[in-house]
């Protein structure tokens, strides 16, 4: 059986800034990504993924989503916030329905963040058909975390005509060496390049690895070390 998060839980979005940072690692804030979050700060784990699996899960992160965008952007057309949409959402209407009503009354200021998450064994044109209805709807596009789960180089190929921005997170090589990470990150990091990509590095925890990436313009940051995230900004 599937639970629906309550609203005692408490659940709410915070906003964590992605920046863009010099060689002086002077920073400059690019874009923030929403994140939903439980009473205690913490992502709500399984239960809330399954719970967007169904249609109330999905009229509560309606819900939760519209409010948090209107406290974040009204009044304020500079800023620019980036929405996780999991794989299985883009199955009810209600969500479609609830991402034509933002791009009419936010633009450009919402961008969409498509997850790793892998349910189910995919077709070959695995979410092909979705992205194409995302970007026609004029959303601008990230991948997040590739090299996890569903987000796969054959995956981010097949999209190159619809997004602007991959992400990848150091989290996944925490059990590699400094030199094995690094060339990972290198080897996306011209992939970006060569295809005119943003490229957004996640989990950057300490100083030491806020600089080693600092500086390159196509490159940007986001992590603890720069801020977890609040619920205003």
């Amino acid at each position: 059986m599937i639970k629906i998060i309550t609203s005692s839980e408490k659940l709410h979005n915070i906003f964590q800034p992605i920046f863009q940072v010099d060689h002086e690692m002077n920073a400059k804030v690019d874009t923030y990504e929403m994140l939903m979050r439980n009473s205690s700060g913490v992502f709500p784990g399984m239960e809330f993924l399954q719970g967007l699996t169904t249609q109330e899960g999905n009229d509560q992160w309606i819900t939760i989503s519209k409010k948090s965008l209107a406290t974040a952007l009204t009044n304020h057309p500079q800023r620019k916030i980036y929405i996780n949409l999991e794989p299985c959402q883009m199955e009810f209407d209600c969500i479609w329905r609830f991402l034509e009503k933002i791009h009419e009354q936010y633009g450009s200021q919402v961008a969409i963040e498509i997850t790793e998450r892998r349910e189910t064994i995919h077709s070959l044109d695995y979410l092909d058909e979705e992205i194409l209805r995302l970007k026609k709807m004029g959303f601008e596009l990230a991948i997040d975390d590739v090299c996890a789960g569903s987000n796969s180089y054959a995956f981010i190929v097949r999209q190159l005509s619809a997004i602007q921005r991959i992400k990848l997170s150091l989290l996944v090589f925490k059990n590699e060496d400094h030199e094995t990470t690094r060339d990972f990150v290198n080897a996306w990091l011209t992939f970006a390049t060569h295809h005119h990509l943003d490229f957004v590095i996640e989990g950057i925890a300490d100083r030491q690895l806020a600089e080693s990436f600092a500086g390159n313009p196509t490159v940007f940051q986001q992590g603890f070390y720069w801020g977890k995230g609040s619920a205003e900004i």
